[in-house]
């Protein structure tokens, strides 16, 4: 039985800070322990002290379309598999792969090269874990408003025909990887969509809508009750005309996500976001795409030039039109802590609520006792100090 102990961390956990480590057994999280409770006996091998580093659950990104030069529907299995190793570096262990509108031939090529790339994943019995886990594949679109489409190509938007067999494409089969859709609930039959796709197990977003809230009301009693990128590729909101926004925020059992990169969102408007959602609502995201962590330039991203400058995003040709991010879900953690979120519920917001509103969290998405030992150390400046996946350790500056 393969062992490992992790101590002397300040521990994040669901319901705050404590000074200690966790026990892991056969990649599993076995116990956690407060730090006069270490368990002995273990070899030096056996055993990683923490230095007093905060030791969180592995982020969980579930919206991100690349990174690192790679695009995750302009590649192959190599380039998935660099794009989950930088994830890791970032301490990003599980992600869903994000898919933007596209034909029939593009999506079916996509998910062949995330299908097989799982499959070698799987495969691999090495000590040493393959990178980030995909977790799923999340679907922005195609059933989506063209009036809200952001830089989403409305050539490849569809609208539903009330024939589950027309989205078998989206979702699969049920011993698949699990799958997100964000999707507007205002277009023709959308409701009817909503209903088919959580019968079939995918999980329906609301986002790219301008649909009112008498609609949003309707589709949360369909199963549609989060968000994508809130307040982004909503209606503006109005004290005449409230939309999504104020829905969204009055809403207690509606869940949301945000892009934390101060551009996509202002601090403020983020600040107002927390104070009236909550960090157990709130899901953090990177949208990460091909250009982050590549600097400034001019890049090719869905048959559009991309320009990226100072962290900005923007379509060449538009420039007031947002692209994506360049951030990482290590740099939103620590973005709104900037701005007065306690550390313990940025980490919620970037593993738990992830896990919780994709469906992964029997699993996945915090320290407790039968979850994978799914594990991140880093310092108080966010730097990654150690990526544990699986039970084993993937990434490590301790000395």
């Amino acid at each position: 039985m393969a062992s490992l102990v992790l101590h002397n961390a300040k521990l994040i956990l669901r319901d705050g800070l404590q000074s200690g480590g966790v026990l892991i057994r056969d990649g599993l999280i076995d116990h956690v322990f407060a730090e006069d409770k270490t368990p002995t006996g273990l070899s030096r091998s056996e055993s990683i002290e923490l230095q007093g580093n905060y030791l969180s659950s592995g982020l969980i990104d579930i919206h991100i379309h690349g990174s690192a030069g790679i695009d995750v529907q302009a590649t192959d299995e190599d380039g998935i598999a660099k794009l989950s190793e930088f994830l890791l570096s970032e301490g990003v262990t599980a992600y869903f792969p994000t898919l933007v509108p596209t034909d029939d031939s593009g999506y079916s090529a996509a998910l062949a090269t995330i299908n097989s790339y799982v499959e070698r994943q799987n495969q691999h019995k090495s000590a040493t874990p393959f990178g980030a886990r995909i977790l799923g594949v999340h679907f922005e679109g195609p059933f989506v408003n063209e009036h809200r489409c952001g830089a989403l190509r409305t050539r490849y938007f569809r609208t539903y025909d009330g024939n589950p067999r027309s989205i078998e494409q989206f979702t699969g089969d049920r011993s698949e990887l699990g799958r997100l859709m964000t999707l507007a609930p205002e277009t023709e039959r959308g409701l009817d969509l909503i209903r088919d796709l959580q019968a079939r197990g995918v999980r329906a977003f609301v986002g790219h809508s301008q649909a009112n809230p008498k609609m949003l009301d309707d589709s949360a009693k369909a199963g549609a009750r989060h968000i994508t990128h809130f307040p982004n590729a909503l209606d503006p909101l109005h004290h005449r005309k409230p939309g999504a926004v104020a829905w969204g925020l009055v809403q207690t059992e509606v869940t949301l996500d945000f892009i934390a990169d101060f551009h996509h969102v202002d601090p403020l408007m983020l600040q107002l976001i927390y104070q009236s959602k909550g960090a157990d609502r709130i899901a953090l995201i990177s949208d990460a795409i091909m250009p982050a962590g590549l600097g400034d330039g001019e890049f090719e991203v869905w048959d559009e030039k991309i320009v990226v400058r100072d962290g900005r995003t923007s379509l060449a040709e538009s420039p007031e039109t947002l692209a994506g991010s360049v951030i990482t879900l290590r740099q939103a953690v620590k973005n709104i802590t900037d701005i007065g979120v306690p550390i313990n519920e940025a980490v919620r917001m970037a593993a738990w609520i992830p896990a919780r509103v994709s469906g992964a969290q029997s699993e996945y998405g915090s320290i407790e006792q039968g979850k994978k030992a799914d594990l991140v150390g880093f310092d108080g400046d966010f730097a990654v100090r150690l990526v544990v996946v699986h039970g084993s350790v993937a990434f490590s500056k301790i000395d």
